[in-house]
């Protein structure tokens, strides 16, 4: 097929066919003239003289007829074939070519499912269907197919569209699936745009196949900007829908808990959030709760979410054993998938070390302390050590989740610097006062007015709580605060039964400092517990004592759950590393002298990767992020060798075990959890007409099941409709004008159309025409 007809047709390939459909009603009209037999008739030989002078315009009229039946079949065959009509068409008579660029949105979105077909499935068949098109002008089309999660690996780049490349490009696309993280789509434009000036002279075109969520196409954002680039450069821009309407979607959102003081056969509670992105209340959620694979006999019940609501549940698991641990929570199938589950993985240590320091050896603050965080080994996780301020100097402080600093007179300046590096690090520290403690330290070498000091507050002089015999009010008035939370939504007899005896004022008009929060105060208005921020790590400061002449506390069965909460709430994270999203990088560090190199990787589904790490030599701590392996706790140093390797196949949500091999020839399993982000959780379409005055009016938005492709400046303007009223005009005409050319006898007889024999065909008609026909 030749390409400049290509060029002016949508189906080119009907149009030889068509044009030989012309030849019909010539022969039918020749023929329907030679099947009669002549006769002569002696009673209309006079009539033949008339026919004479009216024969040249009887045969104008019927070659006139003739034409009118010959334009119709030409219009049938047109209206099959489409014809284009464009001045600037004429350019594709030279060769010049057609470059589509498709731009295919593969977020996590794109796995919306409904009816049993996917949002990205439809974008296949998007995508099929500009090749088709194209496959129809041979030599003329060029085709690139960009994912918009691959930017440097385009799936095609300017490839001729003929058939054989077609199939090619069917079994491609069904090899592709959407991925589940969220994907910059402004940037896949700008790649589009380079991947148009590579083929410089061709038109350009950039067909984007989305869902078009609210999300991402806002007017004011980056990938509306990026379309208007386009624009602005001549370059076409085609967006097809791949979402008929907005379906309903429940997400959960986040699994959390204190994971860094989770101990074997300690209650952990963890909180799961979940969000209604649909239009309509959500009645009856069961969420099902999995504990290292194995699905828990209850479930969390939600009765009724609210429309664009989310809200959260608590719930408490407990672990047997210390090691690897994974919690799953999964919600009901719905349109997407992706976020109806939502993993956890951790590591339960055998204990967790926390160190207490005491000022006073003769005193019994610290032992009541060291008693509420373990009162037998194991019961609680912890595992509290009693030292001295020297022991400051000589031990890193960092294999501690938590230092509690008790009744301490004063520190040596290299110890004051130690402890804030320490707590700048993530390091949680709290404050117990007392006899020996001497406020004018306190106030020249730990408080700083700007909160970064080591201390929230200047200290005053000690004061007394009088207690008053006509007011029942508690001692303590607590805040909102994590490690209250026992304390609030009802009363509790035992904090009633509290007494604070001594406690330290701050100097007078003190003002918290921004970052510093009163989060506990004495029935006196006076501040009891504050908390502030140091770096990373948390200070947390009671003004009063933990026992003594100071308060009754201790004794009161109030006191553990409070150090408990306490310790909880300050400890260490050395776990913010396993919680991760989809796509992300895993770095893995091992020691070199504790690891072999080897590796296994078992990904979500159970398929296994075996890897070998790099060695390097370690030069300082890891980077941030990195999964660290070994003796040494995350962010030391390391000081000699060590295996590197970056596991990237992390596309799939789920859990990801690696398995290592020890020098000793032990083994040892580590789990990372891996989420999909719950950006792509809303389901919300952008309107046409909200995506029409973001983008601007020189963008097509084709809605979903539309695959009428011709666009204006793809390959000229189509004449659809002018030829279909055109074709109505002509069978208008031809009736018309065959009536007219009929013989219509007034007695309501049948006359027969010029051309026939007989009486009432050609000789009725020249009677009717000489003025002759009427009444027989």
């Amino acid at each position: 097929m030749p390409g400049w007809l290509a060029s002016l047709f949508v189906n080119p390939a009907v149009v030889a066919p068509g044009l030989a459909l012309i030849a019909a009603p010539i022969l039918i009209h020749l023929i329907h003239r030679l099947r009669y037999r002549r006769v002569r008739w002696a009673a209309i030989e006079f009539l033949l003289k008339s026919q004479q002078r009216n024969r040249r315009r009887l045969l104008l009229e019927q070659l006139l007829l003739l034409l009118l039946r010959v334009l119709i079949v030409v219009g049938l065959v047109a209206l099959v074939a489409r014809p284009l009509l464009d001045p600037d068409q004429f350019a594709l008579f030279q060769g010049r070519k057609t470059h589509h660029v498709v731009v295919v949105d593969d977020s996590g979105s794109m796995r919306d499912r409904w009816g049993g077909t996917t949002a990205f499935e439809e974008a296949r068949q998007s995508i099929l269907a500009i090749a088709d098109l194209g496959v129809r002008r041979p030599g003329t089309q060029l085709l690139s197919v960009l994912l918009a999660s691959r930017l440097d690996q385009p799936v095609y780049t300017a490839r001729p569209l003929d058939q054989t490349f077609l199939g090619e490009l069917e079994g491609r696309l069904k090899s592709i699936e959407a991925t589940h993280r969220t994907v910059p789509l402004d940037q896949a434009l700008v790649a589009a745009r380079r991947l148009h000036e590579a083929t410089p002279g061709s038109t350009q075109l950039v067909h984007v196949v989305s869902d078009f969520r609210t999300e991402d196409w806002q007017a004011s954002g980056p990938v509306a900007a990026a379309i208007k680039e386009l624009t602005a450069a001549k370059i076409e821009v085609n967006c097809l829908r791949a979402v008929p309407e907005e379906h309903p979607n429940l997400a959960l959102t986040n699994l959390a808990g204190s994971l860094d003081v989770a101990a074997a056969n300690v209650p952990l509670r963890l909180t799961v959030g979940i969000r209604n992105h649909g239009k309509q209340v959500a009645r009856g959620v069961r969420l099902n709760v999995l504990v290292d694979g194995q699905k828990l006999p209850t479930a969390v019940v939600i009765e009724a979410l609210e429309a664009g609501q989310a809200t959260q549940r608590e719930f408490d698991v407990v672990f047997p054993t210390t090691g690897s641990h994974a919690v799953e929570v999964q919600l009901p199938p719905d349109s997407l998938d992706s976020d109806n589950q939502r993993f956890l993985a951790f590591t339960i240590p055998d204990n967790h070390p926390v160190l207490l320091i005491q000022g006073d050896a003769t005193s019994s603050d610290v032992t009541a302390l060291q008693d509420a965080l373990a009162p037998a080994p194991g019961l609680t996780g912890f595992a509290p050590s009693v030292e001295n301020v020297e022991f400051l100097r000589r031990q890193p402080l960092d294999r501690f989740q938590s230092l509690f600093l008790v009744n301490v007179p004063e520190l040596p300046a290299d110890v004051v610097r130690l402890l804030e590096q320490y707590v700048e690090n993530g390091g949680g520290l709290v404050w117990f006062l007392g006899d020996q403690t001497r406020p004018a330290f306190v106030n020249k070498s730990l408080y700083r007015a700007d909160a970064t000091g080591l201390f929230p507050l200047p200290l005053g002089a000690t004061a007394e709580l009088i207690r008053d015999e006509t007011n029942p009010a508690a001692d303590i008035v607590f805040g909102a605060h994590p490690a209250f939370r026992i304390f609030q939504g009802e009363e509790n007899p035992f904090v009633e039964t509290v007494a604070i005896r001594k406690y330290f004022t701050p100097l007078e008009d003190w003002e918290p400092a921004s970052g510093v929060q009163v989060v506990a105060r004495l029935r006196n208005k006076s501040p009891l517990f504050l908390e502030h921020r140091v770096g990373q790590g948390v200070v947390f400061t009671c003004l009063s004592g933990s026992g003594g002449d100071w308060t009754n506390w201790p004794q009161n069965p109030s006191f553990v759950p409070l150090v408990l909460e306490l310790a909880r709430h300050i400890a260490r994270p050395r776990q913010r590393f396993d919680q991760k999203i989809v796509g992300e990088e895993l770095p893995v560090v091992l020691d070199a002298a504790t690891y072999s190199p080897h590796l296994e990787l078992t990904i979500p589904g159970g398929a296994i990767e075996r890897i070998t790490a790099t060695v390097e030599q370690a030069d300082g701590g890891p980077a941030t992020g990195e999964a660290t392996t070994g003796d040494a706790p995350a962010g030391e140093a390391a000081t000699s060798a060590r295996y590197r390797e970056v596991i990237r196949s992390t596309e799939t949500p789920g859990l990801y075990r690696i398995a290592l091999k020890r020098l000793d020839g032990s083994d040892e399993f580590r789990q990372f959890s891996f989420n999909a982000p719950t950006a792509e959780s809303d389901l919300a379409l952008a309107t046409t007409e909200s995506l029409r005055q973001g983008l601007g009016g020189n963008v097509q938005i084709r809605e979903h099941g539309n695959l009428d492709l011709t666009v204006s400046g793809e390959t000229g303007r189509e004449i659809h409709d002018f030829v279909l009223w055109a074709l109505v005009l002509l069978l208008v005409g031809e009736q018309l004008f065959a009536w007219r050319l009929g013989y219509h006898p007034p007695g309501g007889g049948t006359g027969g159309t010029a051309g026939q024999t007989g009486p009432g065909g050609v000789a009725g008609g020249l009677l009717n025409r000489v003025g002759l026909g009427g009444r027989s």
